[in-house]
């Protein structure tokens, strides 16, 4: 579904249309139909203004007096059949500016049914769309999408990568930051593109594992002051991930259980495996999936991993890849033949459409080496096709590069991910040890596997997130038993050092910032003795730790709200490896956070929600 764009300073943007929201369309409870669809724009505004002017008119006069009558415009049925973006080639004449603009989307979140791998099952999809819609801004755009649930479940959506200055509390994470949208009800996202911000980034459901069954999809941010701008002519997005055959919540069970998954397909139950896909797929298709390039051309290629488990190797027979960009950082350009693109990983890669005419293989083998169950169904190289300066082949036989597959789920390693422009980390102020771990527990519900940051395996508070915690007691708030919180009273600059106790290697993700890696190794971190870098280090917002190992991270605590740090691997995360930094209280007790988030957390507590005082203190520095 197309964004509705509203120019904040008349810039001219082939994609903007005229911007047809009130306050009250995008308020928390605006339907309990969902909104109206939005019908495309063409490209010349100033031709059709008077035709779209009519045409919102009278989608405006329709859906007041739908709501007038309680009944609302309707959508997509549950009935209908997912669509797959099998495609996503950005088209050239979106304009890259600093004039700020307003983009709006509406999304209606839902269950339906498809088949991108050919098994039909039930999915959870964003306006019908597999993939969900892309999003397309620039650094500096007012970014609003209202999301209606006609689930039968609370979900949230988050915008991974995104800095969230000012705006903790839309950050979309279920329990941290918000409550679920509850089923029939809405929720506006609106916040601000970090003006210094450009990439290629993603969004997700972020409660439980509810992004396993559909809910993701691409977000790009354009910018005239992004270092690599000048070194393509076109771009596409590869959205690459694994996919099951039943849905998550139940595979998830199994997984918690001291049983494990039933691995009557595996050799037998295993319990703390994580359940192998059955399937891997490109922009949603596990074959078919069709890239229509044009001869002498430089493409950049925006590959993301949405997937739940699996590390990707990415590459395309014949063309060697430059390496541009990681998670959102500009690099010097690195020639390789494959990238490791691990869960929630993003990377850029410039592709020259410079070979003997016709179809090539596209290649992402899952990287099924650091399963702990194999999958004897599962076909691990998911094979989409390039074409340039022919027709495509339904038969394409063009070779593998011939070097071997590593034999570790890793990063590309830190001289090949070198920031574009230069930075030398700030001196530390504080350090913080977290050791990960799984563990067996025992409570009421009997004996399950949790994961573990020291000692805390982390539970959402779905009734009450820690940022509205906060905002009621400030720096004197009190997390209940499952919550590990760092708090930091002033800016700092935190080295956050992890051990990593478990044998499988894990990708983590911090919300809300850019950090720089500062090193990382084998066994546990020694202070002192462990070698760190800081000359010009990686910067993320994803890095793996490897099984055994350790990393160091630091990153500066400027950016005042609850922000999460979790293993991405989405059994892993519900399992409990989650903590949080909680940056600036007094600047968290200032913000103006929509009445809407409260007023959603108290209908699903049953009443105001006002902040909880507990008996486990949060680790101050």
């Amino acid at each position: 579904m197309s964004p509705l764009v509203s120019s904040k300073a008349g810039s001219s943007n082939d994609h903007a249309g005229v911007d047809t929201k009130s306050e009250s369309d995008t308020g928390p409870l605006a339907s309990k139909e969902g909104p109206a669809p939005v019908t495309p724009r063409g490209r010349d505004r100033r031709r059709l203004f008077l035709i779209i002017g009519a045409a919102v008119a009278i989608v405006v006069l329709g859906l007041a007096l739908g709501l007038g009558l309680g009944l609302g415009l309707k959508h997509h049925s549950s009935a209908n059949y997912v669509t797959t973006n099998s495609s996503f080639l950005l088209d050239p004449s979106f304009e890259i500016t600093s004039t700020p603009t307003t983009r709006y989307y509406e999304w209606v979140v839902e269950e339906s049914t498809g088949s991108p791998d050919g098994f039909e099952r039930p999915m959870l999809v964003v306006n019908n769309q597999f993939p969900g819609p892309l999003i397309e801004v620039n650094s500096g755009d007012q970014l609003v999408v209202n999301v209606f649930n006609k689930m039968s479940n609370g979900t949230t959506i988050h915008w991974h990568g995104q800095l969230q200055n000012g705006t903790n509390y839309m950050d979309g994470t279920n329990g941290v930051t918000q409550c679920t949208i509850p089923p029939g009800m809405n929720f506006t996202y609106n916040f601000q593109i970090n003006p210094n911000q450009y990439g290629t980034f993603w969004w997700h459901a972020h409660a439980s594992t509810q992004y396993t069954d559909g809910i993701y999809g691409p977000l790009v941010i354009h910018s005239p002051n992004e270092p690599i701008l000048g070194q393509y002519d076109r771009e596409a997005v590869v959205v690459l991930s694994d996919w099951y055959h039943d849905m998550s919540s139940g595979l998830l069970t199994q997984y918690l259980s001291n049983a494990g998954i039933d691995g009557s397909n595996y050799g037998g139950f295993n319990p703390g495996a994580e359940p192998p896909p059955d399937s891997g797929l490109i922009n949603g298709k596990m074959t078919g999936s069709s890239f229509l390039l044009e001869p002498n051309l430089r493409y950049r290629l925006r590959l993301i991993n949405a997937g739940t488990l699996t590390e990707f190797m990415f590459s395309v027979d014949s063309h060697v890849l430059t390496v541009v960009e990681a998670d959102g950082t500009s690099l010097v350009g690195v020639n390789v033949h494959r990238v490791p693109v691990n869960v929630a990983q993003r990377y850029s890669v410039i592709l020259t459409t410079n070979q003997t005419v016709g179809s090539y293989n596209v290649r992402a083998e899952m990287q099924s080496i650091c399963y702990k169950l194999a999958n004897p169904n599962l076909n691990t190289m998911v094979l989409g096709t390039m074409t340039y300066g022919a027709e495509p082949s339904t038969d394409v036989n063009t070779q593998d590069w011939s070097d071997a597959l590593p034999g570790a789920c890793l990063d590309l390693n830190s001289t090949q991910v070198v920031p574009a422009i230069p930075m030398t980390p700030p001196n530390s102020t504080t350090s913080v040890t977290v050791d990960m771990s799984f563990q067996q527990t025992f409570d009421s519900g009997g004996q399950q596997i949790r994961g573990f940051m020291n000692n805390t395996s982390w539970e959402p508070d779905s009734t009450n997130p820690t940022v509205l915690q906060v905002r009621s007691y400030g720096a004197q708030t009190s997390f209940d038993q499952n919550q590990l919180v760092v708090v930091s009273d002033e800016i700092g600059v935190i080295d956050l050092a992890m051990n990593n106790f478990d044998d499988a290697s894990h990708p983590f993700h911090l919300h809300g910032h850019v950090f720089w890696i500062l090193g990382e190794g084998d066994g546990s971190y020694q202070p002192g003795v462990s070698a760190l870098s800081f000359d010009n280090p990686p910067r993320r917002d994803t890095l793996t730790i490897p099984g055994f190992g350790w990393i160091v991270i630091r990153f500066t605590t400027d950016n005042p709200g609850l922000w999460a740090f979790h293993c991405h691997i989405g059994w892993h995360m519900a399992a409990g490896l989650l903590m949080q930094f909680a940056s600036l209280p007094d600047k968290i007790q200032q913000f103006n956070i929509p009445s809407y988030v409260s007023d959603q957390c108290a209908s699903q507590s049953g009443g105001a929600v006002v902040g909880k005082r507990g008996l486990w203190p949060s680790l101050s520095l």
